[in-house]
């Protein structure tokens, strides 16, 4: 931040090109440092979420607790530990381990020139921070904010009040939440805790609905609600020492879950967890509303990257406002984590924080100079008067597009600047496009971006999204029936919903511009919007990643900045 201003965000995979990168992230400070133009010494006060100086250097040690606490159930059961897919996941990740592992975050700001003073903040006070400051445009209504993940400083689920200038808990809980549920369900099922959660999500509309409530009836003892406080998560009576860190309830609670679920088929159990999932937000939700009179809601936490629980949350006729923080785990913890460092610094009359969106990393053709010469051997670089106009002609003529132009995104979604673009009415570009780059599951749906002015033409838009819609894919919507074909390839299959972006032209204008001219082509307001990256890489930074990636993949096309590049 610069002054009250987000001028700059980057995630540290990005820089590094290893997905999920973990560790220190010095990449992302020199990204930052270089992209505003300011040297160290310039740096007033470094914010930290998280009140632990620990720093985590793999992924490993996260899965080894999944491997120890299942291990002893298998080695019980099995007289033996069996091997999974998330065990050779974490070999892998091994691998790539970084070597000062040990290091805590004192020494690395020391040993980076890091000297300005720095503060540490509570890991789910950043999540409302950041949701709070972020999204909250009229402080002067209070709003209720809730929180919840797998947990953070020794809490997996907290509420907060925000108005005005500040934010007040109004309750937490510590207990084997919903989103840790989530994860453990996901490793179960051989999927990598904490990241592919959202296979399960894409899976659940797939179950028979009798099945999936079987399911979810079965979950249903793993949790619930304190009896005197309906904001407070707690495990049920059958599991009441139960807490989110390790110990013998909790593996008690687990030898019980994985004993429930062996045997249930695989989309029967993502069905009732998804169930079980919007169920209990909610009901959180509701009990919110009903102990503090507030219905404008903002979301926050891992567990809301789940867009579906997001929608059902937006239709409750309670809620007069609902946003979700963009890519709400804990990679946008940062942000809070700045904010609050902005409040404590702030003087009476200083201005209120500026969040104008997720397009605020790196400039896609800084390296352009490099990458012509790196490439001129494999690509041609035809620069382009109205690339625009160009793209969107390519699409009609059902070009695939990756585009890669302007300030990169910050966070899970890739909302135009570096994207795969495509025509939307035509199931078999899906296959095309995974068949090119993407690799993609068979049962996960690509999305649409749309005008933002022709969301109503394509869905059903809840009262409570009318002010702020979609602009970071955050909510799914029901489809209209009579668009479900023009945007067939953008929705799920099984439910006919769609995780929309709604582009605005003042967030998106560039973006906005190539929807236009082919909504003025073909009449469909919406075009196939995919993240530009190979399948388990982060996506493309900049031109020489885009070109990079474009000679490994199938694609038709590439735009970098006012370049269209082809092969030779």
């Amino acid at each position: 931040m610069k002054d009250n201003k987000v001028v700059f965000a980057i995630q540290e995979e990005r820089l590094s090109r290893i997905n999920v990168q973990p560790g220190f992230p010095i990449l992302s400070i020199r990204e930052a440092l270089r992209t505003v133009g300011v040297g160290i010494e310039q740096i007033e006060k470094i914010c930290v979420s998280g009140i632990s100086s620990e720093i985590p250097h793999s992924r490993s040690d996260e899965l080894e607790k999944f491997h120890e606490i299942y291990g002893q159930i298998k080695n019980k059961w099995f007289h033996g530990e069996q091997p999974t897919a998330a065990e050779d996941l974490l070999h892998k990740s091994k691998a790539a381990c970084d070597k000062q592992a040990g290091k805590n975050l004192e020494e690395y700001l020391k040993e980076n020139k890091l000297c300005a003073k720095h503060e540490v903040f509570d890991h789910h006070l950043c999540h409302a921070a950041s949701a709070y400051y972020g999204l909250a445009k009229d402080k002067s209504q209070r709003h209720l904010i809730f929180s919840m993940d797998a947990g953070g400083n020794e809490k997996t689920s907290a509420v907060f009040i925000g108005h005005g200038n500040r934010l007040d808990e109004i309750a937490s809980s510590d207990s084997f939440s919903p989103a840790s549920l989530y994860a453990h369900i996901t490793y179960i099922m051989g999927f990598m805790p904490y990241e592919h959660e959202y296979k399960l999500m894409g899976l659940a509309p797939y179950a028979h609905i009798k099945d999936a409530k079987v399911a979810e009836n079965v979950l249903q003892q793993f949790i619930g609600f304190d009896g005197e406080n309906p904001l407070v998560l707690n495990n049920t009576s059958q599991y009441p020492g139960v807490r989110n860190s390790e110990g013998p309830h909790k593996q008690a609670l687990l030898h019980d879950l994985f004993k429930s679920v062996l045997n249930m088929r695989f989309d029967s159990l993502s069905g009732g967890l998804q169930l079980l999932a919007e169920d209990t937000a909610i009901r959180w939700i509701q009990a919110g509303i009903e102990k503090t009179g507030i219905k404008k809601i903002l979301l926050t936490g891992g567990f809301f990257m789940n867009v579906k629980v997001n929608k059902l949350i937006s239709e409750l006729p309670d809620v007069e406002f609902v946003n979700a923080f963009p890519s709400c785990g804990d990679e946008s913890n940062a942000f809070g984590a700045a904010f609050l460092g902005y409040q404590k610094l702030r003087k009476k009359d200083s201005p209120e924080i500026e969040f104008e969106g997720c397009c605020i990393g790196t400039e896609a053709t800084f390296d352009i100079e490099e990458a012509k010469s790196k490439y001129k051997d494999k690509v041609n670089f035809e620069k382009v008067e109205n690339i625009n106009e160009k793209i969107a002609g390519l699409l009609v003529g059902r070009k695939i597009v990756a585009r890669c132009s302007g300030k990169m995104e910050f966070g899970a979604r890739a909302l135009g600047n570096r994207s795969i673009l495509a025509y939307p009415d035509d199931m078999k570009i899906v296959n095309r496009i995974n068949a090119a780059i993407k690799k993609r599951d068979f049962w996960m749906p690509f999305a649409p971006a749309a005008l933002e002015e022709k969301l109503d033409m394509i869905a059903e838009v809840p009262p409570s999204l009318r002010e702020c819609h979609s602009p970071y894919m955050m909510f799914t919507f029901k489809v209209r029936p009579g668009m479900q074909d023009s945007i067939i390839a953008g929705i799920h299959q099984a439910d006919k919903t769609a995780r929309i972006q709604t582009v605005n032209p003042e967030i998106y204008p560039e973006f906005h511009d190539i929807i236009s001219r082919f909504y003025a082509k073909t009449g469909i307001p919406a075009i196939l919007n995919t993240s530009f990256n190979l399948h388990g890489h982060p996506i493309v930074l900049g031109s020489c990643d885009a070109i990079d990636v474009f000679l490994n993949s199938e694609l038709d096309v590439l735009a970098v900045g006012d370049y269209l590049i082809t092969r030779k």
